[in-house]
């Protein structure tokens, strides 16, 4: 390939565009051409299509696929694939990939809200503002629980999955995972398949979530699976909201069956382009003591932009006749 031309389907900052640029520059310079459209409707995109070797973005349709003839590559720039067309692709050959490479910025994000939520680190810092040192302990006592020792189940050993118990091992926990592909191996002291996810997690301290938004897995926590853990069991999303049944996670956090929940991924986030929305429309966790709350931000890194590196790293493959990564697939939509 001489010159691959890829063409943008959504809109991006213009720093997102500049980082894939230099990323591109740096392995496949003077290789590529990038297509940023004048408009992302379907109309516009279709109209710049013919020459595209790439389509770059989530957005993709029937009549997109048919207007690129030349069409080699369909690349997500980030991991979730929830809000795909899987319809529009299921009668083409041309390779869905997505990225994975903001693993290790997510498993950090997990492990932060973690030891916030077990040393209740957002709750006394709170109090200290206002010179309360907690000595009554209400509502929240000084005690913190432990990680060495503890029992921590992640549903999910994907490439985040699988990180995020690399870093609890290090502390000293006993790790299960939920996974149809993965085994035992050392990091992970035990494998479950995906379909005995309540065995996996009724005996754990700490719940991690790193499923994958799917059909399947939409409000796969649901009022069951809570009401199968141990008393007091914590909770911790790195996922999507929407894996957790939303009213369900709200009264067992009520009732004291869930301890603590901290998440990066919220059922409300505000629409593109706007700063400002509640966790939730009609729940109040954001008045909960045991709640910690992240506004989605895992992938935000101080002078790099994780998310983009496998999209840029596999166009760049694509360019050089090298093999690609992290294809989708499309009978389970991730």
């Amino acid at each position: 390939m001489t010159m691959c031309k890829i063409l943008l389907t959504r809109s991006m900052l213009p720093a997102d565009l500049q980082y894939i640029r230099d990323g591109l520059d740096l392995r496949v310079p003077g290789r590529y051409e990038l297509m940023v459209p004048p408009a992302f409707d379907e109309d516009t995109l279709c109209s710049l299509a013919g020459e595209a070797d790439v389509l770059l973005g989530p957005f993709v349709t029937e009549k997109l696929l048919r207007a690129a003839p030349k069409l080699k590559l369909i690349q997500v720039p980030w991991t979730g694939m929830d809000t795909f067309n899987f319809a529009a692709v299921q009668n083409s050959e041309v390779p869905v990939c997505n990225t994975h490479s903001n693993a290790d910025a997510v498993a950090e994000m997990a492990l932060a809200l973690t030891l916030d939520l077990t040393k209740k680190l957002s709750y006394h810092d709170r109090k200290m503002r206002r010179g309360n040192w907690n000595r009554d302990q209400q509502p929240l006592s000084l005690k913190s629980s432990m990680l060495r020792g503890s029992t921590v189940c992640i549903l999910g050993l994907g490439s985040i999955g699988g990180r995020i118990a690399g870093l609890f091992k290090a502390f000293g926990a006993t790790v299960y995972g939920t996974s149809d592909h993965r085994a035992a191996d050392g990091i992970v002291d035990r494998v479950f398949p995906q379909a005995e996810a309540l065995a996996a997690a009724g005996d754990a301290d700490l719940v991690v979530c790193a499923l994958p938004l799917t059909p399947e897995t939409r409000g796969r926590i649901d009022r069951e699976f809570l009401a199968a853990l141990k008393p007091g069991t914590l909770l911790v999303n790195v996922s999507r909201a929407a894996v957790i049944e939303e009213d369900a996670l709200y009264a067992a956090l009520q009732s004291g069956q869930i301890g603590g929940f901290a998440a990066d991924v919220w059922w409300n986030a505000p629409k593109r382009g706007e700063s400002e929305s509640w966790p939730s429309t009609h729940n109040d966790f954001q008045n909960m003591e045991n709640v910690v709350m992240s506004p989605h931000r895992a992938g935000f890194i101080e002078g790099s932009l994780p998310h983009l590196d496998g999209a840029v790293e596999n166009i760049s493959a694509l360019i050089r006749g090298e093999a690609l990564q992290n294809l989708v697939d499309r009978s389970k939509a991730y």
